[in-house]
């Protein structure tokens, strides 16, 4: 802080709306941030600090890094004065001073911002970033937490690439502020803030008990389904087969029941649902059906019958870790192995914890890569 006090350019205080609005923004990337398995956290507040950087300075800067962490730490019921917070402050104000420098140094100011000033814009956030990582976790993690000092490398690393493209879009967004005006903050809250809150939201969890036991063979069958290569048409179908295979539990492996239904109707989803009883051994019914003579949606459904029958309201209520044992208990036998190892990779991409051991499954049906759903799973 005396360093600050010293070294740091002044700042300008005449716009109070960007300042608020920046801090709203700052905020709701702190608090919806999201966790990697690497332990690093993915949020815009680097950008969104190089943007009040240039165009207020270094204390609004500062305001823009540190205010979330108070905020944030509230509402997620955090202690927030500790050894970790005290380095990130301390990060934030050298990164801030050493932006500033720059700056000034290139003459950039918000009032010669142009396509020109792009390149020092840029530079100025890898100076910041690079400082910020100096100060904090490369000094943190080994005299407090006791890592090796190669961790700050792997640091720098792991979140270089994306923190160069953000970085980018906030040069961009301050660039055309002038012409644009909080617009361009908008659109880059659009291309940053929003989907990182969206993907945030998306991993809400809740747990399987709260479902009946049809809606959850259905997000059971679903998810196993996209795991398992089945098309649009097919997971709709599938769909079909599981409502009319929930409608006659009672005959599941009956002969006589399924020759009834299939005069009644002779559709293929009435046939495969006939089928749910079938086991990978051959020794179920109503037809003694062996292996992937079964129909895949049948042997989907009959996995997925199961799994909501251990997991779902009205049944023992187990976690996902308890039903999967189950579960490959009767692989190779009951069982199709492959659709129970389809279970295993759902769960593996869900937001299972010791608070909330079995969840709905959700992450599957993101449009994101599989790195991503198993990064949000883990956060």
């Amino acid at each position: 802080m005396p360093a600050f006090v010293w070294l740091a350019p002044p700042s300008s205080w005449d716009q109070p709306g960007l300042l608020f609005v920046l801090l709203a923004l700052a905020v709701i990337s702190d608090v919806t941030e999201i966790t990697m398995p690497n332990g690093l956290s993915f949020d815009a507040a680097l950008e969104l600090a190089l943007f009040a950087l240039i165009l207020m300075g270094p204390l609004p800067a500062v305001l823009v890094a540190v205010l979330p962490l108070a905020i944030g730490g509230l509402i997620r019921r955090e202690k927030i004065i500790r050894h970790g917070n005290l380095a990130n402050i301390a990060a934030f104000g050298w990164e801030a001073i050493a932006g500033a420098a720059l700056l000034s140094a290139a003459g950039v100011s918000a009032a010669t911002l142009g396509l020109a000033a792009l390149p020092w814009l840029l530079l100025v956030g890898v100076v910041m970033f690079v400082t910020q990582m100096s100060i904090g976790p490369a000094l943190y993690a080994p005299l407090y937490l006791g890592h090796p000092w190669s961790t700050g490398v792997r640091v720098l690393a792991d979140t270089a690439p994306a923190t160069i493209v953000m970085l980018t879009l906030a040069g961009i967004a301050a660039v055309v502020y002038p012409l644009l005006g909080v617009l361009a903050l908008a659109l880059f809250a659009l291309v940053a803030v929003v989907p990182q809150t969206a993907l945030f939201l998306a991993a809400r969890t809740r747990p399987v008990a709260a479902l009946e036991p049809l809606p959850a063979t259905r997000r059971y069958a679903y998810a196993l389904a996209l795991h398992l290569g089945l098309d649009r048409t097919e997971r709709r179908h599938l769909l079909r087969v599981t409502e009319l295979a929930f409608d006659r539990r009672a005959d599941a492996g009956d002969p006589i029941a399924y020759a009834r239904q299939t005069l009644r109707d002779p559709s293929r989803a009435s046939w495969e649902a006939g089928h749910v009883g079938e086991w990978w051994n051959g020794g179920g019914g109503p037809a003694g059906l062996r292996g992937a003579v079964t129909p895949i949606t049948s042997r989907i459904v009959a996995v997925a019958d199961t799994w909501s029958a251990l997991t779902a309201k009205g049944g023992p209520e187990l976690s996902h870790a308890e039903a999967l044992v189950e579960l490959e208990n009767a692989a190779g036998t009951r069982f199709d192995p492959r659709v129970v190892q389809a279970c295993f990779a759902v769960v593996a991409e869900e937001r299972v914890s010791e608070t909330e051991p079995a969840p709905v499954p959700r992450l599957h049906a993101l449009r994101v890569p599989a790195p991503l759903r198993r990064a949000l799973a883990a956060s």
